[in-house]
């Protein structure tokens, strides 16, 4: 008789260990497992993470394909249970079963074009606003009473505006509402989040979830050695980045796709993963399986000065992490976040990686982390001590008294026998962020002084009056650039509108070098174009050199 969950719970002890028998044995309760019936929630739970690990670190082929085996026969599984056992399985990402999320117009309006029978309206939230306060602007004005009744809650309210009580029907009709809506996408986003609206998905294919949400590569990795989990990193950093990988525009789009749906199963959303399209797109290919998706936004949604860059990471084609970096000149603000069922796998390995892809491809050398990446707000985060994973790299606190509090609880580590740093003072370092510099050169500015900046020299010169701010800061871009604002694109206008102020507040343009005035015409124009070629642009430029004074003290 099989003890299923003595056997799985068995397998999961065993994914992450890796020694002279580990293969062996992980194969052995892979075909225990094997004979298994999955009908139980948390069975079918805690087998999904063990199958998900093993995809991304198996020892060879044939566990990995016993992984993959075992994934068909678990999905298979779940589609014969029946209709309550597989609602237990709701937003676990598990095939055929459902998740809902709150999710951005724009990526609802992709749902619901990508998977046109699998979307549905599933709830408003009560602290959301009532859709007809929103909705009844895109109605015939001779439904002014519908338009203002109050005696219907937010889903009876729109089961009338669409003439069903069908959930995707409800979906359809509301996205098609917002499309009325004399407004741009960003406003229709803003509106959209106000109605604190859930959108579910129900898969009628495998391929929506986390156990199918692969790409295939031309080859898999095995961890015939184990997992790589002491190495040089500084040498790992500066090891040269393979060539981006030539994509055809239908790979492209798979990429984002699987990315958009393995956020969506985290209830999660980026910008550049929503709002990227396959021209802003970079994917390299790295070692042990990895790879790097990273994302720029389409030209409207950028910030205006940074770039902000997501990236999703991949394990032998299976989404594993997610982040971004927001870059100006050679400084990034980074974030990552490592799947779950990935954890107890290669974690600085990835790190590293990511270094190295934001360092080589966009010229970043300082790089910055908020606390929550490390316990702010996030008791996990200083249980597991994240704030030392970030030490191994070089990352230090920004304030003074906390470097220092640092150094010392690394001598102690160092020096005294078991000695762990407690909770209180890993609580402490989240009161700073924490940076590395891998150039010898002083630290860059922060944007955020730059706006607060900008902010101060609308409101001294010309008293808030940001029409005349503006009038003010394109004159100079004309004379002191050489850009004739009736001669510029689509694109470049965009360009204009968000690095105006900048040029205008921030730099002496009066007495460029040529090469200087032609280097920050081409930054402006480019802004609204091709974000990594702005990146690239940007890294040519000494801003200190063209900093006014005051904001450089500042």
């Amino acid at each position: 008789m099989i003890n299923s969950k003595q056997s799985i719970n068995e397998l999961k002890a065993s994914v992450s260990l890796f020694n002279e028998t580990s293969a062996s044995k992980k194969k052995e309760l892979l075909t225990l497992c094997a004979k298994i019936k999955l009908n139980s929630k948390k069975l079918i739970e805690l087998y999904n993470e063990c199958l998900l690990f093993l995809l991304g670190y198996s020892e060879n082929e044939e566990l990995y394909l016993l992984a993959k085996k075992e994934m068909e026969r678990l999905a298979e599984s779940v589609k014969k249970l029946s209709p309550s056992k597989i609602d237990q399985l709701e937003r676990t990402g598990i095939a055929y079963t459902q998740t809902q999320a709150a999710n951005s117009y724009t990526l609802a309006k992709w749902l619901l074009k990508t998977y046109p029978n699998q979307v549905a309206l599933h709830s408003f939230d009560e602290t959301g606003i009532h859709p007809k306060e929103v909705l009844r602007h895109a109605l015939s004005e001779m439904e002014f009473e519908f338009a203002f009744t109050e005696k219907l809650n937010p889903v009876k309210w729109l089961e009338l505006a669409a003439g069903s009580k069908n959930k995707k029907d409800l979906l359809i009709c509301m996205i098609n509402l917002f499309e009325r809506i004399n407004a741009s996408d960003l406003i229709k986003d803003q509106l959209f989040e106000s109605l604190k609206v859930y959108i579910s998905v129900i898969p009628k294919n495998k391929e929506l979830s986390k156990g199918f949400g692969n790409f295939e590569l031309h080859k898999n990795y095995y961890h015939v050695n184990g997992l790589l989990k002491k190495f040089n990193e500084r040498e790992l950093i500066n090891k040269k980045l393979p060539v981006p990988k030539k994509l055809s525009e239908a790979e492209k789009n798979t990429i984002i796709e699987k990315a958009r749906i393995a956020l969506f199963l985290l209830n999660r959303e980026t910008e550049p993963v929503v709002y990227c399209n396959a021209d802003g797109l970079l994917f390299y290919e790295l070692e042990h399986g990895l790879s790097i998706a990273l994302f720029s936004i389409l030209p409207e949604r950028r910030l205006p000065l940074e770039s902000y860059i997501g990236f999703m990471m991949f394990k032998n084609g299976y989404p594993m992490a997610y982040g971004g970096g927001w870059l100006f000149g050679d400084r990034s603000l980074l974030g990552i976040n490592i799947f779950e069922h990935f954890r107890g796998g290669e974690s600085a390995f990835v790190f590293c990686q990511l270094l190295r892809s934001y360092k080589q491809s966009f010229g970043a050398n300082y790089f910055e982390v908020e606390p929550y990446q490390f316990g702010k707000n996030n008791p996990e985060g200083i249980q597991s001590g994240a704030f030392w994973f970030y030490y191994r790299f070089g990352f230090r606190p920004i304030d003074a008294e906390l470097k220092q509090l640092a150094l010392s609880e690394a001598e102690k580590i160092k020096n005294e026998k078991g000695y762990r740093s407690s909770y209180e003072t890993l609580k402490r370092f989240t009161n700073s962020n924490l940076a590395v510099n891998f150039a010898d050169q002083p630290q860059p500015i922060n944007p955020s002084i730059i706006s607060d900046y900008i902010t101060e020299q609308i409101k001294l010169k010309f008293k808030g009056n940001r029409a005349a701010a503006e009038k003010y800061c394109l004159h100079k871009l004309k004379t002191d650039l050489g850009i004739e604002l009736n001669k510029t694109s689509k694109e470049e206008k965009t360009s204009i509108n968000k690095l105006s102020f900048f040029i205008g507040f921030c730099l002496n343009t009066s007495h460029l070098s040529a090469s200087d005035k032609n280097k920050l015409k081409e930054m402006v124009l480019e802004k609204g174009k091709s974000e990594f070629k702005y990146i690239q642009i940007c890294n040519t430029i000494n801003f200190k050199k063209l900093f006014v004074a005051d904001l450089w003290k500042s």
